[in-house]
């Protein structure tokens, strides 16, 4: 039974590049001995390790998505160990039941340029009442500045206003006592 897998791995950086390439040509020619295909390989590059692995605080990412037989798994994560180059790994099953040619033509539809024209939203209200409120600001922030500031903030300056307990105002014990002389 063919099945899709990920697997995504761990090199060490100071490995170098021609290790990563050599091993990841392996792989490949490992999935393809057990009847199976590579569909992605994303390289992530280098990247900061959460916590150090084997001393090292980076790592070069990659991550594989093939279909293959079960019996791949068992194998290639054996391989896996032997490389020195690799510091850790993760292998996930995506999906247990796995078609590749439906695979294939999904990959190709989606590849397909669509022959419908872009949606055109600048006929849309929407659109226009966002155009209108643009020309609105922008007519505003046109406008003369002739009010002087200063004026202004005296207008609306609270800072002279003393909060204490030594102010000037009553207390509610106060007005209560005040409030009763007068009755």
């Amino acid at each position: 039974m063919i099945r899709r897998y990920e697997t995504i791995l761990l090199f060490d950086i100071d490995a170098g590049e021609e290790s990563r390439d050599s091993f990841i040509s392996k792989s490949k020619a490992l999935i393809e001995q057990y009847e199976g295909n590579l569909l992605e390989q994303d390289e992530w590059g280098v990247r900061k390790l959460a916590y150090e692995v084997q001393k090292k605080t980076r790592g070069y990412y990659v991550r594989l998505e093939y279909c293959a037989k079960t019996e791949l798994i068992a194998e290639y994560e054996r391989i896996i160990r032997l490389e020195d180059a690799v510091m850790k790994y993760i292998t996930v099953m995506i999906d247990e039941a796995f078609d590749p040619d439906a695979y294939a033509t999904a990959q190709a539809e989606l590849a397909q340029p669509t022959d419908e024209d872009p949606a055109d939203f600048s006929e849309s209200p929407d659109m226009q009442d966002s155009a209108e409120m643009l020309d609105e600001m922008d007519h505003i922030s046109e406008m003369p500045d002739d009010t002087d500031k200063d004026s202004d903030m005296d207008d609306h300056d609270d800072s002279h206003i003393d909060l204490s307990p030594d102010s000037d105002v009553p207390d509610d014990t106060t007005i209560t006592e005040e409030s009763k002389k007068e009755d």
